[in-house]
């Protein structure tokens, strides 16, 4: 071999090396992973849509004030469940319904079923034996978001995760998982 054969070699090896230690770099952590918005890049989040077209039938249904909302929570089961001892969810359930009604532009008379809106919050099980990872025991619950339209079809679905020992940062993630869904991919 000669000596432009072998610099050639060795440029060809550096260029390799050098893309896949900018391309892992960059990688996301966790694939799918939200951070469209401010709030949710602080902390874990998912968002998943399936159509565009439901989604933007869904945001107009909210903005005419065509909605009915439901909550529910889930305890740890494995830990002693202390979250919903600090959590007072008629005050969870107001701000989401304001956070919807802030959304509301012209509130009309409605033929067409409402958007079901529905949402869980989660307590952070972390003596659950299935959690493996020291990462999973990092936060303290999490709000999934989903919304149906008529057919009661899932259009699009959302989870945030809340990191406060007592919950206060639930009504917060409770208006960013709202705000995720009114504000994805209107152009």
């Amino acid at each position: 071999m000669n000596k432009f054969t072998i610099s050639f070699i060795f440029i060809a090896i550096l260029s390799l090396v050098g893309v896949g230690v900018y391309t892992q770099l960059n990688k996301e952590a966790v694939p799918g992973k939200a951070k469209r918005l401010p709030c949710m890049s602080k902390v874990t989040s998912f968002e998943r849509s399936y159509g565009i077209e439901d989604i933007q039938k869904a945001q107009a249904q909210i903005e005419n004030g065509n909605f009915s909302l439901s909550s529910d929570i889930d305890k740890a089961i494995f830990m002693n469940s202390t979250l919903f001892d600090y959590v007072d969810m008629k005050k969870i359930d107001q701000v989401a319904l304001d956070t919807l009604n802030s959304f509301v532009k012209n509130k009309t008379t409605h033929k067409k079923q409402p958007l079901k809106v529905l949402f869980t919050v989660f307590e952070n099980d972390r003596d659950d034996p299935k959690k493996k990872s020291k990462n999973c025991k990092l936060y303290r619950g999490y709000v999934v978001f989903k919304f149906k339209n008529e057919k009661n079809k899932i259009v699009y679905q959302n989870q945030i995760d809340f990191l406060d020992p007592q919950g206060a940062d639930v009504a917060q993630t409770i208006s960013c998982a709202i705000n995720a869904f009114m504000t994805y991919n209107i152009k």
